[in-house]
């Protein structure tokens, strides 16, 4: 559940600064304030690059499976065949345990 954010923390940083937050910011896919936030609690931020579109590409294959699902509860399939999803599936995990062996903070 969020948590509603009513206090406010005024920071003055010099253009160079600010460049480098944002960019650290845009780099790890967040805001610059959700960085600030993360970086000033400790949290560690890690970015890990290629991430991205692994999950674009997990996501289209969890679209795929939820519509032959649907179909099969609808009675119109009664056989699916998931080698070739089962393979590209073990690819992406491949791929994420590759990446996040290199991360980068």
């Amino acid at each position: 559940m969020k948590q509603k954010k009513e206090k406010r923390i005024t920071l003055r940083v010099t253009p160079e600064q600010y460049e480098t937050i944002r960019a650290k910011a845009e780099l790890a896919h967040m805001s610059t304030g959700a960085y600030v936030r993360a970086a000033a609690l400790r949290h560690r931020v890690v970015v890990i690059d290629g991430l991205k579109e692994l999950t674009h590409e997990l996501k289209g294959i969890g679209r795929n499976v939820n519509q032959l699902v649907v179909l099969a509860n609808m009675g119109k399939i009664r056989e699916v065949r998931l080698g070739e999803t089962m393979e590209a599936l073990g690819g992406i995990y491949q791929q994420l345990r590759e990446l996040t062996g290199r991360e980068a903070r």
